[in-house]
């Protein structure tokens, strides 16, 4: 995610103050997940095996996770600011996000 996507899910935070059941319905707030996926630059994988990815990522997240842990998310990745090192660590210390990973990256080898 580039540094500027967990700013905008702040953003979202604060225009859907109300919303937290357990799988996020915010398009923006997905989008938001979605936009900043495939922007990341990725060489060793075909743009459209990408978008897959991306697409299957943000499915996990919003069936998976409420808006709140989301943002908590995005704030702990803004916490990291641009040391990928300290970005990686703190997606792999959640659990949800490493699954979801995992069973997307796999589907791309299936």
């Amino acid at each position: 995610m580039k540094t500027y996507v967990p700013i905008l899910l702040l953003t979202v935070l604060f225009l859907f103050p109300n919303q937290s059941s357990a799988e996020i319905n915010s398009k923006k707030a997905l989008m938001d997940v979605f936009e900043g996926c495939v922007e990341e630059e990725v060489t060793d994988l075909p743009l459209g095996a990408q978008f897959e990815y991306c697409g299957c990522y943000v499915k996990e997240i919003s069936l998976g996770m409420d808006l709140e842990e989301l943002m908590s998310f995005g704030l702990d990745m803004l916490s990291a600011g641009e040391d990928e090192e300290k970005r990686e660590k703190i997606m792999l210390s959640n659990e949800k996000i490493t699954k979801y990973v995992v069973n997307c990256a796999s589907k791309l080898y299936e």
